[in-house]
């Protein structure tokens, strides 16, 4: 062992030898073929080694060696392990905790798949069917039943592989069935995945009746529109039925702000919380950040739709025609940023939405979950002399805003917007917000007598939440 960790050799503790490719130019095609194969099973061993490794975080964290407490629930190790993996890996935080439960799944009840992972004899797609289909079997009949499906993914693809294993299964325990479809039955949910060029792709994990119901009902319902000589096709007659039965109807309404340059902005709220007319579909808000030359054609400068990013002024302005109301935002006239509200506690309705859309998701790294179901969190608190302005909020996801305040892990924020954390274990990351921002302005007294002259109070309804 040589000075900081080092072995013989210079190469960090735990990692020995080296690995080459070279003089590929000269491969034929046996020498390629056989390259490949050495590839393929190199990336198996690393995903092996991936899982004994996160396996290693998540004991570090159960034996409390980096949290302020003594005493950790298992609940939080976990949590926190799994987040101290993913900031690591650089991959979302749901990611991290499925690759925390795979790999102590893996190193413990599984270790013989973990095994045939190392020796490449099977890809990590293939161990996780094999995870995936002894749940709920018998603890008896778990190892046997395992190396059944190591057998059964020799030579098989991953699809081939999930289709025979989910037979097998069922054929040798039945009952699991059942037991299998209620857990799957309470992971329900719909999902929102971004997509390019203005499209994002939404889906609904339903029960397989209910699905095939729904697609054969929107099925029908395109065929009859074609029958009637409509020209789109039936997959795009599919998506406009859905889209404008979950929609329904929106109202309309306008009004902004314009600040000292004569620069007006705003944010539309097309639709509202609560059902339409018929009381049957509920209307859903959502936000849009555009200005004033844009909104009334002036000119074509993208606009922000929240939760996606940059959409075209003409979409934009599409939405703000449908807009039910409007909130206004007080901006600095020479940088056009939201302006803060000194020491009040509670932050104003135009600063809260215009955080959302700033921030888009919680501010945790790697975490997706949306603005609409976190809290709006001082990054250094009130309590303790922290500002309620743009520069020293951001929003957090209940899980992430726990870790905070409990002090498992650490933030600040040197920069309006920008975030800095400090992991448990001392490694630090930085995530930028959804809209980057210009340098701050001078704060701002909101108090009834000091407002700027170019502030406009939002509409006078009963502000509520929007569901998104």
């Amino acid at each position: 062992m040589g000075p900081n960790g080092e072995a013989a050799g210079g190469f960090p503790d735990g990692f020995t030898g080296t690995l080459a490719l070279q003089n590929l130019e000269a491969f034929d095609e046996d020498m390629v073929g056989d390259a490949l194969g050495r590839v393929a099973h190199l990336m198996s061993w690393v995903h092996a080694l991936e899982a004994r490794l996160v396996n290693r975080m998540g004991e570090l964290f159960r034996d409390d060696r980096y949290t302020p407490s003594e005493r950790i629930e298992p609940g939080m190790a976990f949590s926190l392990a799994a987040s101290e993996c993913a900031t690591i890996l650089n991959v979302p935080q749901v990611t991290g905790q499925r690759l925390l439960t795979e790999a102590t799944s893996l190193c413990t009840l599984h270790t013989a798949t973990l095994i045939a992972l190392e020796e490449g004899q099977l890809s990590y797609q293939h161990a996780q069917v094999v995870l995936d289909q002894c749940q709920n079997v018998p603890a008896a009949s778990l190892p046997g039943f395992e190396a059944d499906l190591l057998e059964a993914a020799e030579g098989q693809t991953r699809s081939q592989f999930s289709a025979k294993a989910r037979r097998l299964r069922e054929r040798k325990f039945p009952d699991t069935i059942s037991k299998r479809h209620l857990t799957a039955f309470e992971q329900r949910k719909v999902t929102l995945d971004r997509e390019e060029d203005g499209m994002s792709c939404l889906s609904a994990y339903l029960r397989a009746a209910e699905a095939q119901q729904i697609y054969t009902t929107l099925s029908t319902a395109a065929r009859g529109e074609q029958v009637a000589g409509d020209g789109r096709t039936t997959d795009q007659l599919r998506a406009d039925i859905l889209a404008q039965l979950l929609m329904g109807g929106l109202g309309s309404s306008s009004g902004g702000t314009t600040d000292g340059g004569g620069r007006a902005a705003g944010m539309a709220s097309a639709g509202n919380t609560g059902c339409d007319g018929e009381g049957a579909v509920p209307k859903a808000e959502i936000m849009v950040l555009i200005n004033a030359e844009t909104l009334f054609g002036a000119d074509d400068q993208p606009a922000e739709l929240h939760g996606y990013g940059p959409i075209s002024a003409e979409a934009a302005r599409r939405l703000a025609r449908n807009a039910a109301g409007w909130t206004g935002l007080a901006q600095d006239p020479r940088t056009g940023e939201i302006l803060g509200v000194g020491r009040r506690r509670k932050v104003p309705a135009g600063l809260r939405r215009w955080l959302r859309a700033r921030d888009g998701t919680c501010r945790f790294p790697g975490c997706r979950v949306s603005t609409a179901n976190s809290d709006v969190d001082h990054t250094v608190d009130w309590a303790r002399g922290g500002p309620t302005d743009h520069g020293n909020l951001e929003h957090l996801c209940r899980r992430h805003h726990r870790f905070k305040t409990l002090g498992y892990w650490k933030a600040c924020q040197p920069s309006p917007g920008v975030i800095e954390w400090t992991s448990p274990t001392g490694r630090v990351y930085r995530t930028e917000p959804f809209l980057e921002l210009d340098p701050p302005g001078p704060a701002l007294d909101w108090s009834e007598h000091s407002r700027p002259k170019d502030y406009v109070q939002a509409d006078s309804r009963q502000e509520q939440e929007p569901p998104f």
